[in-house]
């Protein structure tokens, strides 16, 4: 598996259904939405927010799962190094803002940006970082790594910028 160190580039780009081919796929997330489900049940709100409290913001390289929208297909894989013709010049800046909402509200989200986690994000707040890619995908799941429904792909330009809203979906 690829480590942090040494993975530069990430991409989505060219990730496949190892069944069909298919480029066609929705982000599951980093974990899993039974266990999600099962705390939710055994701990309630309390839990959520103390599950929430211990989640990190530092840089991860977790395997992403997806589910292919042509056969169905379940699986699981840590993004691709871009290729030359995919690295930007200079890096684009990307503003990331959850905005406020009072249900889960005090619930952090983790935001990704190529399948590799940027941070964790508090309701109502901003967090900034860089990519290199042109091409990219931004998720963001839970505290149980459980995406939410969608995702954002833009095409990133040499030394730009791009503002994100989130308020359980992406607000464009």
């Amino acid at each position: 598996m690829t480590d942090e160190k040494t993975f530069k580039n990430p991409t989505l780009v060219g990730i496949k259904c190892p069944n069909c081919g298919s480029e066609n796929y929705r982000i599951e997330g980093t974990g899993s939405a039974g266990a999600s489900v099962g705390k939710q049940l055994l701990f309630g709100a309390v839990g959520n927010i103390v599950s929430s409290s211990r989640s990190k913001d530092d840089f991860e390289l977790k395997p992403v799962k997806y589910r292919c929208l042509d056969c169905k297909n379940k699986y699981e894989t840590i993004p691709n190094e871009a290729s030359d013709d995919e690295i930007l010049k200079k890096p684009c800046t990307i503003t990331f803002e959850r905005l406020s909402s009072f249900i889960g509200g005090a619930v952090r989200q983790q935001v990704f940006l190529n399948g590799i986690k940027m941070g964790t994000i508090k309701n109502g707040s901003k967090i900034t970082f860089e990519t290199n890619t042109r091409t990219n995908v931004i998720f963001v799941t839970d505290h149980h790594g459980v995406a939410f429904k969608e995702h954002y792909t833009f095409t990133a330009e040499d030394g730009g910028e791009e503002y994100i809203k989130f308020k359980k979906k992406f607000i464009k």
